[in-house]
């Protein structure tokens, strides 16, 4: 075993306005990991942050990776989340293909940008035989008696996460950084019991609530029975994000005939007819054309459409907007605009642990929908 210190502070997510004190670094080459180190470490570097030795702790948090770059990419998510949950963090990064078998521990309390606390910190990196470690020294980490979420940052699989969902509070995964089929695997977790939240299924939050909301208009209530099809519409192959969308219109209107549609990757609608008129024309004296359509992310939703004869429901982005329009009613038509939030993934990840135990009901119902959905189109 080796320990040392790092010489220059690390702001956690890399940005300047966080504060980290210097990280003590231990490694053990073999015979597992020693957690009394570990803890001594902890209590060093408190005592060098001049933290009070009363800790503030609501959550522990457990982020799992498969790479530094995994892991270097989540940090600011984990730091914004931090913020508003004081937490002790464990981050797990496994290399089990590395021929080096030996553990690094990465130890320092770090103060996040914006926070009246600081956070503990604990990055054990794992290589080769010794990823086997990882797990037994989770439990060893955790604060008792307060609840457990873990972080999953790599496909929703494996007898880890298994083992580990099973010990959590809950399990925060992202299905949109995998193909929709991966939902399949969700599914089976949820099946379990496991209190799974998704940050895919935050990204819809938007959709779903601009929905809800037209049809509580009260000159249109009278169309929310009569719902008979509904298309989302993707940038290209449909994403985790749109599968999700259309399995929750199927679990909520399970009559209706619910499409997912695999649309254009460039946005091609036309600009409004006012910003198309030559400047000479315009009184406006500022008046400029807009810029081109930017390329949209793939499997991106852009439109949610959904019927309710005579009534037409259209929903869809332009730029940051979202925007809802209603036609064919006999009170006439409606446009209604709201802007998007930011898509954080920080912001994602604190919606999600709002429920920090037991499991969305709603969303267990959209994954099953979603994944019939998916077998369905897929035996076309």
């Amino acid at each position: 075993m080796n320990e040392g210190n790092v010489g220059e502070p690390i702001s956690f997510g890399a940005r300047p306005t966080s504060r980290a004190w210097d990280e003590i670094v231990i490694r053990f080459d073999s015979g597992g990991i020693d957690l009394g180190k570990i803890r001594e470490a902890l209590g060093r570097s408190r005592e060098r942050s001049g933290a009070p030795i009363e800790r503030v702790l609501t959550v522990n948090f457990v982020a799992t990776h498969f790479s530094q770059a995994s892991w270097e990419k989540a940090q600011i998510a984990m730091e914004a989340a931090c913020t508003v949950h004081p937490a002790r963090l464990v981050v797990l990064i496994a290399d089990p293909k590395s021929d080096d078998d030996s553990v690094t521990a990465r130890v320092s309390i770090v103060r996040p940008s914006g926070a009246a606390f600081v956070m503990e910190r604990v990055v054990l990196t794992a290589t080769g035989k010794s990823v086997r470690h990882l797990e037994s020294a989770t439990y060893g980490l955790l604060v008792p008696e307060i609840p457990f979420v873990l972080v999953w940052g790599g496909r929703p699989e494996g007898e880890f996460l298994t083992r580990v969902a099973e010990q959590a509070d809950r399990v925060i995964i992202d299905s949109g950084t995998r193909a929709a089929s991966a939902l399949a695997d969700v599914q089976s977790l949820l099946a379990r019991g496991n209190p799974v939240g998704d940050l895919a299924w935050a990204r819809i939050f938007p959709w779903q609530a601009l929905a809800a909301e037209v049809l509580d208009i009260p000159n249109l209530r009278e169309h929310r029975g009569n719902i008979t099809g509904v298309r989302v519409v993707c940038a290209g192959e449909p994403a985790a994000e749109g599968v999700l969308l259309a399995g929750w219109f199927q679990s909520r209107i399970k009559k209706a005939k619910v499409e997912l549609i695999t649309g254009p990757l460039t946005d091609t609608r036309a600009p409004s007819e006012e910003l198309l008129q030559p400047p000479g024309q315009n009184s406006n004296p500022g008046f400029r054309l807009p810029p081109p359509p930017e390329p949209l992310v793939p499997g991106q939703i852009v439109r949610l459409e959904f019927d309710a004869p005579p009534a037409h429901f259209s929903l869809y982005r332009e730029g940051p907007l979202l925007i809802a329009s209603v036609s064919g009613d006999d009170d006439g038509a409606l446009v209604h605009r709201t802007r998007l939030p930011p898509d954080a993934a920080g912001r994602l990840l604190s919606l999600e642990l709002k429920l920090l135990s037991g499991r969305d009901e709603t969303y267990v119902a959209s994954v099953d929908a979603a994944v019939r959905l998916l077998a369905k189109q897929a035996n076309k």
